[in-house]
């Protein structure tokens, strides 16, 4: 029995992978923007090396943990989950610049790969006394905009990239005050905390 050549294998991954994504999208699981975005890319695409990593971002999107209606009765809390994006687990940038602010839930994800993510964040947003954060930016850029006040603890680490906070936002940070930890990488790309200027 001949095996199928290499080439017809990567064009059968791609059509699961971009099926996985259609299922993801009519799920609510990622804004039509940015499947579009992503359909465009895998359709692009000509190596295995490429394939296995857009596998491992659409398989985020299809096991987000995003809830299922009858976990909720009220139909407007539903909404509100699937509306706000610091509710949900994983925030993505791929291909794209996005905003993201309002409460900030400890424990949350954000991925930019290509993209640029902006994260603001001010002390309403924050419910815990110590909020951590986990950031991973490849070839992109994530801006965590911090109001005055705000303790930082940047732990993310750079590789080939960079990670700093800067000067104004730990000269202004008090004591008592919230803080955030945020650990991830910088692949390429960076990952900056400045203070938010309102």
């Amino acid at each position: 029995m001949k095996l199928p050549a290499l080439r017809e294998i990567v064009e059968e991954r791609k059509e699961k992978a971009i099926e996985t994504l259609s299922d993801s999208f009519a799920k609510n699981r990622l804004p039509l923007e940015e499947y579009e975005r992503l359909v465009e890319y895998i359709n692009k695409i000509e190596s295995e090396r490429e394939l296995v990593l857009v596998e491992k971002m659409v398989a985020e999107f299809e096991d987000s943990g995003l809830p299922k209606e009858s976990e909720y009765d009220d139909e407007d809390e539903i909404d509100n989950y699937y509306n706000h994006g610091f509710n949900q687990s994983s925030n993505f940038a791929f291909l794209s610049s996005r905003t993201i602010s309002g409460p900030l839930k400890s424990g949350s994800q954000f991925l930019s790969i290509l993209g640029s993510e902006h994260i603001k964040v001010r002390k309403a947003d924050l419910k815990k006394r110590k909020t951590e954060i986990n950031v991973l930016t490849i070839l992109g850029d994530c801006v965590i905009f911090v109001e005055s006040g705000i303790q930082v603890n940047n732990r993310a680490i750079p590789i080939l990239g960079g990670s700093w906070t800067d000067n104004k936002v730990s000269r202004q940070a008090r004591a008592g005050e919230p803080e955030i930890f945020i650990s991830g990488a910088a692949l390429l790309g960076n990952v900056t905390v400045k203070l938010l200027k309102e």
